[in-house]
């Protein structure tokens, strides 16, 4: 290149050199009429790698022309295909002469031009042999525009681009097709990219084609051009490896998230939560590509943190590992899985190939043919329950965080499958075992009674039925307490479970009553060794809170299907049998037979109705006036509670109270009848009718209920009942139980406003020390001392006593049970201030009661006070 002041030697190897006065140009020429950007060099090739030659386009790539122009070989040019020996001018003073050498090295091109001159170095050019001339077709003719385009021409594109004719001859490789396929010019059809064009060409009916070859690992897209006028086909590929891999990891992950989802939907629906699990696993595990999957559970023992195989899914051709040592009671601080304990406690995960963990670890897994595995922990509670873990056993899997992520939601899926599952359990154990002794209680013992009755029908054989209960519970209960009385019975479960065999059920039906099923026995004396092994069970003492104390238990038993072939019959015989050994001796069993005294059978049935007298609305209360003897108005109601049967009519409290404090069943129907008078003498008030007291029976069982008071006082607010209308009846025997205790109850109910009354006075301790203790407001003379009084009898002075006691202590007093003019007579004898019974006032419903205290209050009371009342409540 002659620049006016000097030469230089350029070799062009390059795809492209960009040629002018600017000093960022490949070739820069100082000539002050040569542009910033004049021209361009473009490389073009053939098919031979080696074979190349040059473009000359004058101006820059955006179409600018030169401002002085390019001439090559004295003709001004646009563009054209360089020859060898071409002069070339660029301006009016730098030119140029082009020539093609046999292809030299950097080294032996550098050895060619030292210490040659110019003129030297042209003759030699001229005189070379073995010079690549190229035919040169017709020049193309750019117009300024169409430079443009060059940008993006074959020879300069990153992308490899071929041509070759329908005869499978290449005609043209660019530089980066050179670079990607070496051995494409030597392999020719042979090769991938090369492999069915030709068919592919002749079977489409289009021009312009694409299909994906792989070659070396890497995926390309290769489009392919038919050019028909010219019989070329021109192939460009592009180098999708990246994509295609991206691809695929988001391919794998929709199926392994469709898989989780799947696996979710069998943990939220199966019941069965080892099935569920199972389902899951395999659903997994198909989809993920692992080889094993297994579910390790954590255990306790001796305050050690054991680890099991609980759950595997596994290939066929791979190995089950559930029933290896190393995989069952595994501790954590002593084995391989020590490294793995704080790591996983904490939320971390586990993922490598085996061979990079440590020697104890790897000696383990290596067992189990693993190659790597990825460990993810289960938390359930906020606890570590334990871990699931992914095995690669054919070949090594690198984890990839996606996957990662999407066994941790595995994890949780199964971790809210468990949760599930200790809620039902949970449920379930509420909802059919006693939550005391933890038996099943009476609905589970039906249904299982059930099962077994249509078993026995199918396989011909008998089962028996006990009924138990323990004897003089109550007293115990009593006594000692409840707290007491709950830890006897739990002993009592206890002693029973170990008495039977492990198809045999024992369930608490209610209070001290226990109810037994012997399945499948062949004789009568299967069950009664039963019984008599519980009974001897009960012969030894029961250290119960300081005390020894020693229970006696009574059985009745009936059998199917001798003594009945349903579930109810069978149940109603064995309470018959128990009331037998009840009037037998107690601490017996008995077997049932049918002409059993009618008696323990009428118990057993007023017992299963008073179960559902409430919810059917057959109790009701009776309302029995008190009455001032001196004025005979009426100050007081007390509320009697009665049963009307639906068959056996009205039922007397004697006869359904006991039953009611054996079964527990008083407790709902105490507050029942407390809510039930206080909304009545509400009722009565806003009626109009004068404002009396109500009367109110507490049991025994009730009283010592520890949400009495407050139960009393909700009561209060619900209603609106002035807690001064209120009485409260406790028996004396209630009362003096547990006096420490009775002080402080009674004291919070009178601190409310409550009254308290002693009832059945006379009848227990009569201690005049507990009277003085306790916060009594009223004295109830019991009605045995009423039925006997007569003018000569020894009652006589006892009432007069305890009228004169009452006036001592400010108490006031009521004698009950007066049904005769001779009684009520000497009651006013003794100045006894209130009268009760049924010669003053029959107990009655609250619509027939209604009448008669509208009457006794105008009768008794001044016409104004009565009119005042009533525009008060009115």
């Amino acid at each position: 290149m002659d620049e006016g002041e000097g030469h230089r030697v350029i070799e062009l190897k390059a795809s492209s050199y960009f040629v002018g006065r600017d000093p960022t140009n490949a070739i820069v020429l100082e000539s002050k009429d040569v542009s910033r950007q004049h021209a361009i060099f473009l490389r073009l090739t053939s098919t031979n790698p080696n074979d190349y030659s040059f473009l000359l386009i004058d101006g820059n790539l955006q179409g600018t022309a030169s401002s002085n122009g390019t001439k090559v070989n004295a003709e001004p040019c646009l563009s054209t295909r360089l020859g060898h020996g071409d002069q070339i001018r660029f301006g009016c003073q730098a030119k140029a002469n082009y020539f093609i050498l046999d292809p030299l090295t950097d080294q032996e091109f550098q050895d060619y031009c030292e210490g040659r001159g110019y003129e030297d170095l042209l003759t030699e050019v001229h005189n070379a042999r073995g010079t690549i001339i190229i035919d040169h077709p017709q020049q193309p003719n750019f117009e300024a525009a169409s430079l443009v385009r060059l940008a993006s021409f074959p020879e300069i594109i990153p992308s490899p681009m071929f041509e070759v004719n329908l005869r499978g001859e290449l005609t043209y490789l660019n530089p980066a097709a050179m670079q990607d396929f070496p051995n494409l010019h030597s392999l020719g059809l042979d090769h991938p990219v090369m492999q069915g064009l030709m068919a592919l060409i002749k079977q489409s009916s289009h021009n312009i084609l694409s299909r994906e070859v792989e070659i070396a690992g890497k995926v390309f897209e290769q489009s392919i051009h038919y050019i028909s006028e010219s019989s070329l086909v021109r192939c460009c590929l592009f180098d999708v490896t990246q994509r295609k891999h991206a691809e695929s990891e988001l391919l794998k992950r929709d199926h392994l998230l469709q898989s989780v989802a799947k696996s979710t939907a069998h943990l939220l629906t199966n019941v069965d939560y080892e099935t569920a699990i199972s389902k899951a696993l395999a659903t997994f595990g198909e989809v993920a590509g692992v080889d094993r999957i297994c579910v390790v559970e954590n255990h306790l023992q001796a305050e050690s943190l054991l680890a099991s195989l609980r759950f595997e899914w596994r290939r066929d051709a791979v190995s089950s590992v559930r029933g290896t040592s190393h995989r069952q009671q595994q501790p954590y601080n002593n084995s391989y899985l020590q490294r793995w304990l704080p790591i996983l406690a904490n939320g971390g995960i586990i993922r490598d190939s085996v061979r990079a963990l440590p020697e104890l670890e790897r000696q383990q897994l290596v067992q189990d043919d693993i190659l790597s595995l990825m460990v993810v922990p289960i938390i359930v509670s906020g606890s570590f329950w334990g871990f699931i873990e992914l095995d690669s056993c054919v070949e090594e899997h690198r984890w990839s965080a996606q996957e990662e992520s999407i066994v941790s939601t595995l994890a949780t899926s199964i971790s809210a499958a468990l949760q599930r599952q200790y809620k039902d359990e949970i449920i379930q154990l509420q909802a059919f075992h006693d939550a005391l002794t933890g038996l099943p209680n009476r609905i589970l013992f039906t249904d299982r009674l059930n099962l077994s009755l249509a078993e026995a029908r199918r396989s011909q054989h008998s089962l028996a039925v006990m009924f138990m209960d323990l004897d003089r519970f109550k007293t115990i209960n009593d006594t000692l307490g409840h707290s007491a009385g709950d830890a006897l019975l739990q002993e009592v479960a206890n002693r029973v479970k170990h008495c039977l065999r492990e198809s045999d059920t024992v369930a608490r039906w209610g209070g001290d009553e226990f109810t037994l099923l012997l399945p499948n026995i062949d004789h009568v004396e299967d069950a009664t060794r039963t019984a008599q092994r519980i009974l001897e069970a009960f012969r030894e003492v029961i250290p119960l809170e300081g005390h020894d104390i020693y229970v006696n238990t009574s059985i009745g038993i009936a059998f199917y299907p001798a003594d009945g072939k349903e579930a109810e019959t069978l149940l109603k015989n064995a309470d018959v049998a128990l009331y037998q050994a009840k009037e037998r001796g107690r601490g017996i069993y008995q077997l049932y037979n049918r002409v059993m005294n009618s008696e323990a059978s009428e118990q057993f049935v007023l017992r299963n109705g008073l179960r559902h007298a409430l919810d059917r609305q057959e109790l009701l209360l009776h309302y029995q006036p008190q009455v001032d003897l001196l004025s005979g108005r009426f100050i007081g109601i007390e509320a009697l509670l009665r049963w009307q049967h639906p068959e056996k009519g009205l039922i007397p409290p004697a006869t359904f109270i006991p039953l009611a404090e054996e079964t527990g069943l008083i407790i709902e129907i105490g507050e029942w009848v407390l809510r039930t008078a206080c909304q009545q003498a509400v009722e009565w008030q806003q009626e109009g009718l004068q404002p009396l007291s109500i009367a109110v029976n507490l049991s025994a069982r009730q009283f010592y209920e520890p949400n009495l008071v407050e139960m009393i006082a909700d009561i209060l607010q619900e209603t609106q009942l002035d807690p001064s209308s209120l009485e409260l009846e406790i028996t004396e025997s209630t009362a003096i139980k547990n006096i420490d205790v009775t002080q402080g109850i009674l004291a919070q109910i009178q601190a409310m406003g409550v009254r308290i009354a002693m009832d059945d006075f006379g009848t227990g301790y009569s201690s005049l020390n507990y009277l003085t203790q306790l916060p009594l407001d009223t004295l109830k003379i019991d009605r045995a001392f009423i039925q006997n009084l007569w003018s000569e009898a020894k009652e006589l002075e006892i009432i007069h006593a305890v009228i004169a006691l009452g006036r001592a202590l400010d108490l006031t007093v009521i004698a009950e049970g007066i049904d005769n003019t001779e009684q009520l007579d000497l009651l006013r004898s003794l100045n006894c201030p209130i009268v009760q019974g049924y010669l003053t006032g029959r107990p009655s419903p609250a619509n027939e009661l209604r009448g008669v205290l509208q009457a006794n209050w105008q009768q008794h009371c001044p016409s104004a006070e009565v009119e005042l009342a009533l525009q008060t409540f009115s």
